[in-house]
């Protein structure tokens, strides 16, 4: 299997996955791709270059055989780290998501996208994936959840206790989700993750969570974060809603247009500040 800083390789080059993943997605990512290529100087949320850390492709493994595949980031020094999850809206190809997996491990993390869109060919434009995912359900990704879950704790480099999670967008209402559903998960960072179906599923929760919402997302209707700040208050669940004036949907992510730098550090700060009194207890 391949491990980032095994002494192995990935058979893949990171910067060739980057460049592939940006080529192979249309809509949204080709607009982001020409946003962030138009700047003039690296986005200031941007890590994925830091010598500080290892990162790249990892293939999940069923019974001896490849699966589907992540993207993992840790820190290069020696040592343990509490296990992130990452869970995107949209594709691990997209930058920012090995960019946060980046960013986790330069905040003492070891940060892991699992491929949840695993059944959507590569190229596909971004309006065509329905079909491809009609056959691959929200409980499908949750069982994609639970594989790379299972992966962190199989890692050397991975500490006990509680993992993390974090996701976007749908990737946010499926962070939920796994906290509800999971006791291996000790935190849970959504950004406007909107209400989803079985939401029914949130009663179970027991990790504190904390929302980041846009307050003029034409995307997630923002009223959607205050009433589940407010569901999972009723359900005696510790939680925690920041909201941005101003910043609309991705505004976090220096690929697409809403991105906004000084939001973005804000609520990253706030996340790893979470993450880190949750699973280390500081």
């Amino acid at each position: 299997m391949c491990t980032p800083g095994d002494g192995r390789g990935c058979g893949f080059d990171r910067r060739d996955f980057l460049k592939a993943g940006a080529a192979s997605v249309s809509g949204v990512g080709a607009i982001g791709a020409a946003a962030a290529h138009a700047q003039q100087k690296p986005p200031p949320t941007r890590v994925l270059d830091d010598p500080r850390v290892d990162h790249g492709l990892v293939t999940f493994k069923h019974g001896g055989k490849d699966t589907f595949e992540g993207y993992l980031a840790r820190p290069k020094a020696s040592g343990t780290f509490p296990g992130v999850l990452v869970i995107t809206g949209s594709t691990i190809t997209e930058e920012y998501i090995p960019n946060t997996c980046a960013a986790l491990a330069l905040a003492g993390f070891v940060g892991l996208a699992p491929n949840i869109f695993h059944s959507v060919p590569a190229g596909t434009a971004f309006d065509d994936r329905g079909k491809y995912l009609k056959d691959h359900t929200i409980f499908d990704a949750l069982e994609d959840i639970q594989v790379g879950a299972d992966y962190l704790r199989t890692q050397p480099f991975v500490a006990g206790g509680g993992l993390g999670i974090v996701g976007f967008c749908y990737g946010g209402w499926l962070a939920l989700l796994t906290g509800a559903r999971s006791r291996q998960i000790g935190a849970v960072v959504a950004y406007h993750p909107g209400i989803g179906r079985d939401r029914d599923e949130l009663r179970q929760s027991q990790a504190p969570v904390q929302l980041h919402q846009g307050a003029a997302d034409h995307d997630t209707d923002p009223k959607t974060a205050i009433e589940l700040r407010d569901l999972l208050k009723a359900k005696r669940v510790p939680v925690e809603l920041f909201m941005y004036p101003g910043a609309d949907h991705g505004f976090t992510a220096y690929t697409r247009p809403f991105y906004r730098p000084d939001d973005a550090a804000l609520s990253w700060t706030r996340t790893t500040e979470f993450l880190t009194r949750q699973l280390n207890g500081k």
